[in-house]
């Protein structure tokens, strides 16, 4: 990922920062089948906590939570776009009808923000994630928890052998 970020590959860095819940949560929810609740209970516990506004001013404020970010995934994973869909999000503060993502410093995290009607009801809310800032956060989390629970990764169980070198002459052109 921050070879992504270096080169600017935001999207790619994106896309790698989606799959560490993924991963961590097959490692710390081995017998839940369910791709979604893993994904989401890890990220709830492990990330999402900290982004939740904890002030009671902030009840209606949308924020990443593991919900909106594996609804992010699906959309980049098997669409290819940055899309929320809304109408596949539970939670009602973050019901977004407008989703943006940034490129910014790490320390930006983006803003969120919530426009009230007549009676103080809800019209309209907004997210913005920095992509830089998410791939920090998730990468920082993931590393915290390998450390922590390096046992629970017993599922890789495989062999990555690089056989370049004996076939390169494969792919070279020669002219005469």
């Amino acid at each position: 990922m921050k070879r992504s970020i270096d080169n600017e590959c935001f999207i790619a860095a994106l896309m790698l920062a989606l799959s560490i819940p993924d991963i961590c949560g097959k490692a710390e929810y081995p017998d839940t089948e369910k791709t979604a609740v893993r994904y989401i209970k890890w990220y709830d516990t492990y990330v999402g906590k900290y982004e939740k506004p904890s002030n009671p001013y902030g009840s209606d404020m949308p924020y990443s939570s593991g919900e909106l970010i594996y609804n992010l995934r699906n959309s980049m994973f098997h669409q290819g776009t940055p899309n929320i869909d809304a109408g596949k999000v539970k939670e009602e503060r973050c019901k977004v009808d407008e989703f943006r993502l940034t490129i910014s410093d790490v320390a930006d995290g983006g803003t969120s923000c919530v426009s009230y009607g007549q009676g103080l009801k809800v019209q309209k809310r907004v997210l913005e994630v920095n992509i830089v800032n998410l791939c920090s956060k998730l990468s920082a989390a993931a590393k915290t928890y390998y450390s922590m629970n390096r046992h629970k990764f017993d599922f890789f169980n495989y062999e990555l052998r690089d056989l370049r070198f004996s076939y390169s002459s494969l792919f070279e052109y020669k002219s005469e």
